[in-house]
């Protein structure tokens, strides 16, 4: 079955979605390109360029993984953003994940969560991830903020990725992307000055009221090693705390780590 047309990007739309912050944004849309990030790495705009796509060939995901979009049914699209001087990043996926779960509730999507470190999940699935990288720059470096978001179920994920991840169609109608974006861009700004200024502090507790794995069992992935504990709450650097079956506690940083639920 050939894809739907998708149709094209309204700027009006999201413009008037995004009132007053409107020209904090310069937002450009293709109907194709490798990767948002990749873009963006490649030729550093002003802080709030967004750059969002269709379909992307080689969009990426954490750990060098592939991220699959399918146009009309993906969001995709990054964000460069320039956090104040002597500001550290530590934690901020962390962050944009509570800004995104955010501006899906604006939106009346209920059963959204956080897995560690950057996967959006909806009812027990991924809906979407963050990967964020940094512009190769000695002062004050800007930040490529990627984020990826599934709409609408398409037939060829399931044979392309091995599993059907979630998608926003299944608690109702979606609204037209550009709402959605404007949503997340808005809620976005608010997030990141927020950031900016106190750190992942002010949203750890909100993160961790959104863990998905808080409780459960899982399996965790390192190198060539694996080993299983009780998932807890993350710390103010964003560490999350991991519960031994010995009654120990162990802290892990975002690295080349997995994380995987265990059936109970």
């Amino acid at each position: 079955m050939p894809a739907p047309a998708v149709p094209p990007f309204d700027y009006l739309l999201l413009r008037e979605t995004l009132g007053s912050f409107a020209p904090r944004f310069d937002v450009e849309h293709r109907q194709q390109c490798d990767s948002t990030n990749a873009q963006l790495l490649a030729s550093p705009r002003a802080a709030g360029s967004v750059l969002v796509c269709d379909e992307q060939l080689a969009g990426r995901g954490r750990r060098g993984r592939r991220w699959v979009s399918a146009p009309g049914s993906s969001l995709t699209f990054s964000l460069l953003w320039r956090l104040p001087r002597g500001r550290s990043a530590t934690g901020l996926s962390l962050a944009v994940g509570v800004g995104i779960v955010s501006a899906l509730e604006t939106l009346g999507i209920e059963g959204t969560g956080l897995k560690w470190p950057n996967d959006i999940w909806l009812k027990g699935r991924k809906l979407g991830g963050v990967l964020i990288e940094a512009l190769p720059e000695r002062s004050n470096p800007g930040l490529v903020i990627g984020i990826g978001l599934n709409l609408r179920s398409s037939p060829g994920w399931q044979t392309e990725i091995g599993r059907t991840p979630a998608s926003l169609d299944e608690t109702g109608p979606v609204p037209p992307r550009e709402t959605v974006l404007a949503h997340l861009l808005k809620t976005l700004h608010v997030t990141l000055e927020t950031f900016g200024l106190q750190g992942f502090d002010a949203t750890q507790d909100i993160w961790n009221s959104h863990n998905a794995l808080r409780g459960q069992q899982v399996l965790i992935s390192q190198e060539n090693t694996e080993w299983q504990a009780e998932c807890g709450n993350v710390d103010s650097e964003g560490a999350l705390t991991l519960h031994l079956p010995d009654g120990s506690s162990r802290h892990i940083t975002a690295g080349d780590i997995s994380l995987i639920p265990l059936e109970p």
